[in-house]
């Protein structure tokens, strides 16, 4: 064991002398996990939002504000910009001034859903002392513009009907000859108002069904993209140091090192032994770090650091077994670099690491997770997505120590062969 352990020493410090080694190792991962965390995030919030319906008040008056609050409270699902604060950022105006040019813009780049005017004298037209003529001017979205038409029309609707009423008791007051006073028609717009609010005596009730994987992720990429590209983008460039091995061991086979270690005071299952827990240790520090990382810009774990510590260190093993079974089924450098290559991208691609499993098909789904990548990101995804616990975990880890089993009996016999 100590031999194991000197050749691992080793091979850590000759590795960590290169400065391509950092390179790979830290300093590139987190460049591509902050760039991508930031892009995933405004992607969410232009795509995954809530339709934005951007409002132009130009008669900016308690009516028009009352207006607005109506609107905003009529449906949950739609976004009435601006807000007040907007602490979120949600209707990415970036502290500018709504006016009628930008909505245009937004509107074309297709920012907001539809945009609505508010044209002087609105207050005036719901009092009966004028007409005014709201614009409303849909996107090309084929659902969001009618959603936030209907709530338009609901909320009018609301407002409206009670100055109507009011109107038509002085109308029929007047006509039997009542004489009115100045408060009349205020008192019989509270009367309308109050019974306007009670409600229709037939209500609908909802029943919603649970939310999907994918909007709840989506809703949390609104606020964090690190959670996506923290775990995927450390998946892939520890898998990408770690297959490295494999073009190293047939060097090592063509050069004729292993059969000199007969000669030698190292045997050969502590020489590989060695050079298998560099590379393990080599990768698992890496993952550690990133996730270091990713906590540092506000990714935060569920069921603690030590579950994603057992899911990391699952992960690496797999890959590391996977990197000697490739080390000794190619012939030359080359051909282990090249089935390296495309062992990753393959793996890659299919587990999830440049795009989320949960968007894609069912079929894609099932076929993605013959990766080792989908099972370490199906136990990140439930502690950062789902605020998952030990029990989230064991299976991914559980599968991805059967990988490390398959790869390692499969690397290990055909070395005995060659």
């Amino acid at each position: 064991m100590r031999q194991v352990w000197i050749v691992a020493r080793n091979d850590l410090c000759t590795a960590l002398q290169r400065v391509q080694t950092w390179l790979l190792l830290l300093v590139l991962p987190a460049v591509l996990i902050y760039v991508a965390g930031l892009g995933t995030q405004g992607f969410a919030r232009r795509i995954l939002a809530p339709p934005r319906l951007d409002v132009v008040d130009q008669d900016h008056t308690s009516a028009s504000a009352a207006f607005l609050t109506e609107l905003a409270a009529a449906n949950d699902t739609l976004l009435i910009c601006p807000q007040e604060g907007d602490p979120a950022g949600a209707c990415l105006l970036e502290g500018a001034t709504l006016s009628l040019p930008l909505a245009e813009e937004r509107l074309s780049r297709g920012v907001s859903c539809a945009t609505l005017v508010i044209p002087p004298g609105f207050a005036a037209a719901l009092e009966g002392r004028a007409t005014a003529v709201l614009t409303f001017r849909p996107g090309e979205s084929l659902a969001s513009p009618e959603l936030a038409l209907l709530a338009v029309h609901s909320v009018l609707g609301r407002m409206v009907g009670p100055a109507a009423a009011a109107r038509s008791a002085i109308s029929l007051a007047e006509s039997l000859g009542v004489e009115l006073d100045e408060g009349y028609y205020s008192a019989r717009l509270e009367d309308a108002r109050r019974v306007w609010g009670q409600g229709s005596p037939i209500q609908v009730a909802t029943e919603l069904s649970p939310r999907p994987v994918a909007e709840v992720v989506g809703a949390q990429l609104l606020e964090n993209g690190f959670k996506l590209s923290t775990p995927s983008i450390a998946a892939m460039f520890v898998m990408m140091s770690i297959l490295g091995m494999s073009q190293t061991l047939v060097e090592e086979r063509m050069n004729g090192i292993l059969r000199l270690l007969g000669m030698m005071p190292v045997s050969r299952a502590s020489f590989l032994g060695g050079r298998i827990l560099s590379t393990f240790a080599l990768g698992f520090v890496q993952y550690l770090a990133l996730l270091a990382l990713g906590a540092a810009l506000g990714v935060e774990f569920g069921g603690g650091s030590l579950p994603a510590i057992l899911l990391a260190a699952a992960y690496v093993l797999a890959v590391t077994a996977l990197g000697l079974a490739l080390g000794t089924l190619a012939r030359t450098p080359r051909q282990a670099s090249g089935l390296a290559t495309a062992t990753l991208m393959v793996l890659c691609a299919l587990g999830g690491a440049w795009w989320p499993l949960t968007f894609v098909p069912g079929w894609m789904q099932v076929l993605g997770h013959l990766s080792p990548v989908a099972w370490c990101l199906d136990g990140f995804n439930a502690l950062l997505f789902q605020q998952g616990t030990w029990g989230d975990v064991l299976r991914p880890v559980a599968v991805l120590g059967g990988f490390a089993v398959v790869y390692f009996a499969l690397g290990v016999r055909i070395l005995r062969r060659s």
